[in-house]
């Protein structure tokens, strides 16, 4: 029998961060400041300070203000939770944003129009700042101060597990494939949700992560959420930010509402506040023959908005307090690619529905723990399995800011949990038969003929599969049953998934966790027999308070996806669907 020694570079650490994106690197520096005797090893496919989704996005930060939290903790769980969050969680989350930012600040983040912050909404008092696209590199720099170690550009395939407990990671090289194996006390897993590649700009959340927790017997909840819909060019396929309030049909007709939407399902329809109505909308305009689909331009304010001109850059240069160097730069070249790709210079423009995914089942406790010992997990690859958004894609849908704020927060909730685990734990024995077996499986797309199934097939069909807006927005039994059954051919050819480098290798372990999360989130749609939030079913189409009032919990069993009921408890809840 091989040791582990033969079998790869063994690694020891008394902390594995698993990612290092905004939410690793947040979590790493919190384990050192808890504990600056503990060694923190950081591990990502990407490069330090550039990894993640951070620095691709907006750069906006949500903040509730002091003595506004209740208020908000209540709006949230009657229009945009749908009753279905933890309302203890989302109450942690409203008293420690400012607290957050605090710390944030302290790791030489700069806050970019905190006192100018714009209000978000209409009614609750969430206010709206700014960070600057380079923000991990400051970050980054306090982790390395804090003695922080770091390996770039592995991959982590799988969890190690002694018994119930996690005791480390595998993985390998994207550079040369060389096997990594990675002994841990403690493990925050901080890599990302699932966007299934569709999307630009979500691209990097690639679900491996999610799909590593669940093989390790992890609890996953509310798989059913995780299909944030936007709206995109048909020509350039970005953004078309502000279209949902400026649709118009072939026809010339107004459709960012419509008349004849069934009464019962207006209520539930995507959530009060958070938009996600379009994507039905624009479905049934289409199904009816009154498609495609057109921003007028001409009726799309949010360009000149103050978060469209400021939080941004849709016009130009910002207001002077909301001036940000590098994501100005950032949005110019978006604005270029945008307006290089229309081949229609008039002011109707095509807009298709585009899903973003966020899909973030992973479960934790309060205090960011998951159901396996050892093993626990911050920022969106937990944003739903946390449960404190509620009946919505996490970060909440159209919510603007809270993305990075959860991100942030969570991470210090986790590795002050993590940091005191690990202190008390010793190191765990890592068999190598598990290392053999995982080792085996993980290179075998490497060693197959080239006739076999390759990722850009899979990548292809996968995002046919969650693309329409009749399987993943719009749902019901017939379609959602369709949907899985394509998933499941699709599942039955990955045995015969082929590789031509370790880079290919990686996009093959991203091809099986992108199937899982498909998989996961049809079988959990179907068992949902209701419309709640974004979850929005055509054969269901009322919230069911009395049947509906659980969240779903997959976990693997015996190699099977097993879902069970778990209730919430309203009983203890202060706000209940009236």
């Amino acid at each position: 029998m091989a040791t582990l020694e033969q079998l790869g570079t063994v690694v020891e650490t008394d902390l594995l961060v698993v990612g290092f994106g905004i939410s690793g690197l947040a979590a790493a520096i919190t384990a050192k400041e808890e504990n600056a005797g503990l060694k923190v090893l950081a591990v990502d496919k990407g490069c330090v300070g550039y990894a993640g989704k951070a620095n691709k996005g907006g750069g906006h930060v949500a903040f509730i203000p002091e003595g506004a939290e209740e208020l908000y903790v209540e709006y949230h769980t009657r229009n945009c939770g749908d009753y279905l969050n933890d309302q203890d969680l989302i109450r942690k989350y409203a008293h420690s944003t400012v607290k957050t930012m605090d710390r944030w600040a302290s790791w030489g983040v700069n806050f970019i129009g905190r006192e100018h912050a714009g209000q978000a909404h209409a009614v609750i008092p969430w206010k709206v700042c700014i960070v600057d696209n380079d923000i991990m590199i400051p970050m980054a720099k306090t982790a390395r101060k804090l003695g922080v170690e770091f390996r770039e550009k592995i991959t982590i395939t799988d969890l190690l597990k002694e018994g119930d407990k996690v005791v480390g990671a595998f993985g390998f090289s994207l550079l040369t494939g060389e096997t990594y194996i990675f002994k841990a006390k403690a493990v925050v897993m901080a890599c990302g949700d699932q966007n299934f590649r569709i999307m630009r700009m979500w691209n990097s959340g690639r679900g491996d992560g999610i799909a590593a927790a669940y093989r390790a017997g992890a609890k996953m909840r509310n798989a059913e959420f995780g299909s944030f819909m936007n709206i995109m060019s048909a020509e350039h396929k970005l953004v078309a930010y502000g279209a949902e309030d400026a649709l118009v049909n072939a026809k010339g007709e107004n459709c960012s509402e419509r008349a004849d939407l069934d009464p019962s399902l207006k209520s539930v329809v995507g959530g009060v506040d958070l938009g996600g109505s379009q994507s039905v909308l624009m479905y049934l305009e289409v199904r009816d023959g009154k498609g495609p689909i057109f921003e007028d331009t001409t009726k799309n304010g949010f360009p000149t908005s103050f978060v469209g001109r400021n939080l941004c850059n849709l016009t130009g240069p910002p207001d002077p307090p909301f001036r940000r160097p590098t994501s100005e730069k950032f949005w110019a070249r978006i604005m270029e690619k945008k307006h290089a790709g229309y081949r229609n210079e008039g002011t109707l423009k095509e807009v298709i529905p585009g899903v973003v995914g966020e899909f973030s089942p992973l479960y934790v406790d309060h205090d960011y723990a998951t159901s396996v010992t050892g093993l626990f997990a911050s920022g969106d690859i937990c944003g739903c399995g946390g449960g404190w958004a509620g009946a919505v894609p996490t970060p909440p849908g159209r919510n603007r800011g809270s993305g990075l704020m959860h991100a942030v927060m969570t991470a210090i909730f986790a590795a002050t949990t993590a940091a005191k685990y690990a202190a008390a734990a010793s190191l765990g024995n890592v068999d190598a038969d598990q290392v053999a077996k995982l080792k085996e499986e993980t290179y075998a797309p490497l060693k197959r003929m080239k006739q076999g199934t390759t990722t850009h097939e899979v990548v292809r069909e996968i995002g046919e599969i969650m693309q329409p807006v009749a399987y993943s927005g719009y749902k019901s039994e017939e379609r959602l049953k369709e949907a899985l059954d394509r998933v499941l051919v699709l599942k039955a050819k990955l045995p015969n998934l082929v590789a031509k480098d370790p880079h290919d290798l990686s996009s093959a372990n991203e091809c099986r966790s992108m199937v899982l999360c498909a998989e996961m989130f049809y079988r959990t749609s179907i068992e949902r027999k209701e419309s709640r939030g974004w979850h929005m079913r055509e054969d269901y189409k009322t919230r069911d308070d009395k049947n509906g009032a659980n969240w779903i919990v997959v976990q693997d069993k015996g190699g099977e996806m097993n879902l069970t009921l778990d209730p919430l408890p309203m009983d203890r809840y202060k706000y209940k669907p009236e």
